[in-house]
């Protein structure tokens, strides 16, 4: 099989690393990582990510900011799993690019997931819909996390590993799975739907 090969719209970026130290009401100083990125938008717009964590702790607060949208958005979301990486495309092929930020869970599943946001033509964001994996859903046969995600084709794509009964962690023997998701307007708020699945 052809192997996927993420294609991603080129974006500029600036990117700050710092280390603060605040003050709790015992006195004693918790350090806090933060980095703070700037995406820009093939139409030339601004969206900010801000990610902040205690040091040692697994769990992030992500901000979302955005510049020289018509209705410019600032939203704060905590206990979230820190952010692993960052895709800018236009999924739905309307000129207006998407963001999706990719988070991924500690521990030995590393569970990702999905935290988009689409342009309503540049006048403001509006959340992605990710679906939750449902019980007896047959294309997460034997799905226990390593997922990676990339762009390919105005679609996400979704891969892998596939655990049959008795494998460990570390030694998935069912191949790789892919999930092709697309982007649909929905009644309340945008979504990412499956629209097929490949197994190597």
């Amino acid at each position: 099989m052809k192997k996927l090969i993420p294609q991603f719209l080129v974006y500029t970026f600036v990117s700050i690393s710092s280390v603060l130290f605040l003050n709790c009401s015992s006195e004693q100083n918790i350090t806090v990582d933060q980095a703070v990125t700037e995406y820009k938008t093939k139409t030339g717009k601004t969206i900010i990510v801000t990610e902040t964590h205690p040091v040692g702790q697994s769990l992030s607060t992500i901000q979302i900011t955005t510049k020289d949208f018509v209705h410019n958005i600032s939203e704060t979301y905590t206990d979230l799993d820190p952010i692993s990486d960052v895709l800018i495309a236009d999924l739905d092929a309307n000129g207006f690019d998407e963001i999706y930020i990719v988070t991924r869970s500690a521990g030995s599943g590393s569970y990702g997931k999905i935290m988009g946001f689409a342009s309503n033509f540049d006048k403001s964001l509006s959340m992605i819909n990710f679906p939750e994996i449902s019980e007896g859903d047959s294309r997460f046969d034997g799905y226990m996390g390593h997922d990676s995600f990339g762009i390919e084709a105005k679609k996400l794509i979704r891969t892998f590993p596939v655990y049959r009964e008795g494998d460990s962690n570390r030694n998935p023997t069912g191949g790789m799975r892919k999930l092709f998701y697309g982007l649909y307007p929905g009644e309340a708020m945008w979504q990412l739907r499956i629209l097929e699945t490949w197994v190597d």
